[in-house]
């Protein structure tokens, strides 16, 4: 009995071990889809299978656990995929009586109908649902099909639990570090603060343009007086004023075009295939309506703010990516220097 519940659960955790290992391999977008999370745990359930768990007078296979901690975390219709593929081993190939299974698959849709409205899922929330799930399962199955004993049920109850308990915590733990390495793994290219590319992500745009592209413009849009607003109010002010920013500019980014947080309080946007004239007009837009929208720096109060913008434009056939960064950056100087709240240009030519 020890054994099989020592063999349960390190067949778990080391299934959901190798889960996030895989996940830092190079395609982390595959394996971080829904789907791979739930042929990950339908394979755990299947094996769960090949080591059941023995009261004395019973066998019971785990199958259940992998598949309420899926329940917990992904959509219903991936679970209930993973439940019918669970259900293909559970019967055509173990040979086991399909009755019990149905009742399970008649609670497990309930679980799945219900976990939307639990608030967060914790070990103890999760340890709760099985000692409910799996009560009511042994007491439809003792009703209906076959005897389970008082101690057998106890024992079961407490194993479980113990497997279900164990395992979350080791999938909680493990996530967050997997979230914590792909957090520092993204802030080589993103600006955690408004999720928009950073510098060096912009870099690699512009240079990725030139080569393509037949024409390369550039918006650096940086917010006027911004220090006033951190010494004013606060920086928590500050870091919500950027973002309320960065969602209205993400209005005006044409097809094909990027927005970038470049520093503190600039941001760039990196525009191919528009013309001068157009290019101008746009950065216009963008600063009439900056200037003309309230920015909230709590639930009550809001503030105005203006923004300057400097444009550098060229000719991807004649022109370098140092010329177009300087072109703006010079542009952007000027319009500071004038006064703010200004779109200022180097003419083309």
């Amino acid at each position: 009995m020890f054994i099989d519940f020592l063999l349960n659960i390190a067949l778990i955790i080391s299934g959901i071990y190798l889960f996030y290992r895989i996940q830092f391999f190079e395609e982390k977008k595959i394996v971080e889809t829904p789907l791979f999370q739930s042929l990950l745990m339908t394979t755990l359930a299947v094996l769960s299978m090949l080591v059941p768990f023995s009261t004395g007078d019973r066998d019971f296979a785990l199958y259940f656990v992998p598949l309420i901690l899926l329940g917990a975390y992904n959509p219903f219709s991936y679970s209930i995929l993973s439940a019918g593929l669970v259900f293909f081993f559970y019967h055509f190939i173990f040979e086991m009586a399909i009755a019990p299974f149905i009742v399970f698959l008649i609670l497990y849709f309930v679980f799945l109908m219900a976990i939307p409205f639990v608030r967060k899922v914790t070990s103890l929330k999760l340890v709760l649902i099985n000692i409910v799930f799996t009560s009511l399962y042994m007491i439809v199955v003792n009703q209906l099909f076959y005897n389970i004993s008082f101690i057998s049920g106890v024992i079961l109850l407490l194993v479980t639990s113990a497997v279900t308990f164990t395992a979350h915590l080791m999938y909680d733990d493990v996530n967050q570090i997997y979230q914590l390495n792909k957090r520092i793994d993204d802030d080589e290219y993103i600006d955690h603060l408004t999720q928009l590319g950073n510098v060096k992500s912009m870099d690699i745009t512009v240079d990725d343009f030139f080569e393509n592209e037949e024409s390369l413009s550039l918006l650096l849009i940086d917010i006027d007086s911004f220090k006033q607003y951190n010494d004013k109010h606060s920086y928590d002010s500050g870091d919500k004023i950027i973002k309320q920013l960065a969602a209205l500019l993400q209005n005006y980014v044409p097809t094909g075009s990027y927005l970038f947080r470049n520093s503190g309080e600039e941001f760039a946007m990196v525009i191919s295939n528009l013309n001068f004239d157009k290019t101008v007009r746009l950065a216009e837009a963008i600063r009439n309506s900056v200037e003309y929208s309230k920015f909230h720096i709590n639930e009550i109060d809001t503030v105005d703010v203006t923004v300057s913008i400097g444009v550098g434009y060229k000719e991807t056939a004649n022109g370098t990516k140092r010329d177009l960064v300087k072109n703006a950056e010079s542009a952007l100087f000027e319009a500071k220097k004038l006064g703010q709240n200004r779109v200022m240009f180097a003419p083309i030519g």
